[in-house]
């Protein structure tokens, strides 16, 4: 793509865009209800979550979740447009116009489900689990991930081409991983040295709006920004409203319309995108001094 040699600054996102794994989601759930009065509930919330990332359920990744009334609700065009309860049933066109039609994505009140840890997140507020039970299930699982028999692997082709390229100005990797757990995560792979910058606990979104704004006043155009991650709301929203480049990875379908630069399911595809942003970056130049 002809826009790629105007690139000057990726942002990467990590968890489920540096490697994908999903297998933790499952022990993530059974620690969150672990001693609960919902620990029966436990082989039900893993089917469904299964069903969500693989489609089958009604509700499904890019949709979001209210935390206190706990249903889910599709969306298009920034507008709420549908509603359905946990276990898939649609809600009433009546009282979803009257609760829910007029209320704002943007509303503190909802939970963009982007991603595997998010619908667990989900389940918090549907079960209204102690929010320090979800902190220890996330760290628990979180370890786990780095230790055998529940490591993930590790994809060097990808690792190699990001760090090949060159010809860009920056390579910044923003996770909302608190920074114990993203540096952990960062030395397993063993490509912390690839990145100019590098925030953990990022907050996203707010996070990479808040530094999209710092690009700006740096002097760095909008469409010279790619961000590429598998969580749309955090990774990508904030930089196509800014008018940036977008780049969506994730193996499973979602609920989300919005159409971003580039779709990307795998890994390979991502590599294959590196290579070719520092190939058209090389040959524009080559051509600028000819």
């Amino acid at each position: 793509m002809e826009w790629f040699s105007d690139i000057k600054v990726i942002i990467f996102d990590m968890d489920g865009t540096l490697y994908q794994e999903d297998t933790f989601m499952d022990r993530y759930i059974r620690y969150l209800l672990e001693g609960t009065e919902w620990e029966a509930e436990t082989d039900k919330a893993v089917t469904a979550s299964r069903n969500i990332l693989s489609g089958t359920h009604n509700v499904r990744l890019g949709h979001f979740f209210h935390r206190t009334d706990r249903v889910a609700l599709a969306h298009r065009a920034g507008r709420l447009i549908q509603g359905f309860t946990p276990e898939g049933e649609e809600l009433d066109g009546e009282q979803f116009a009257a609760k829910y039609a007029s209320l704002s994505i943007h509303d503190s009140n909802l939970i963009y489900m982007g991603d595997p840890w998010v619908i667990v997140g989900a389940l918090r507020h549907r079960y209204d689990i102690p929010e320090q039970k979800m902190k220890q299930a996330f760290v628990q699982v979180r370890e786990e991930m780095l230790l055998k028999p529940y490591q993930f692997g590790l994809h060097h082709e990808l690792f190699a081409a990001i760090q090949h390229v060159t010809a860009v100005d920056r390579k910044v990797l923003m996770t909302n991983t608190y920074e114990k757990s993203g540096i952990d995560f960062l030395h397993y792979m063993q490509i912390h040295h690839m990145f100019d910058e590098i925030y953990c606990g990022a907050d996203k979104p707010f996070g990479i709006q808040t530094y999209i704004q710092s690009l700006l006043e740096q002097g760095v155009r909008a469409h010279e920004i790619l961000s590429i991650g598998d969580n749309p709301w955090n990774d990508l929203y904030p930089v196509h409203e800014a008018g940036g480049r977008t780049c969506f990875i994730s193996p499973y379908r979602s609920g989300d319309e919005r159409q971003w630069d580039i779709r990307l399911h795998r890994l390979e595809e991502l590599a294959q995108l590196m290579r070719a942003i520092q190939n058209e970056k090389e040959m524009s130049v080559w051509q600028g001094s000819n």
